[in-house]
């Protein structure tokens, strides 16, 4: 699941493994100008979860709640 939030792109993909869905996300500063987004956080995995609706679920809340931490 990938979505922009201020001036962030997310990227919410949950890791399917061994039957759990492990809760991740990368956050990228958008280039304004038009050039290549730049990661700036990776969260590494942030739980398991019994599915991907959760675990995408669960990195959104993160992410954001990071971006928040980030702003001004």
């Amino acid at each position: 699941m990938q979505f922009d939030y201020k001036e962030f792109h997310i990227d919410a993909s949950p890791l399917d493994e061994g039957g759990r869905c492990y809760a991740r996300a990368k956050i990228y500063r958008r280039d304004l100008t038009g050039g290549e987004a730049v990661e700036v956080k990776y969260s590494g995995d942030l739980g398991d979860y019994p599915s991907d609706a959760d675990a995408i679920e669960a990195a959104q809340r993160w992410a954001i709640q990071w971006c928040e931490s980030q702003s001004g």
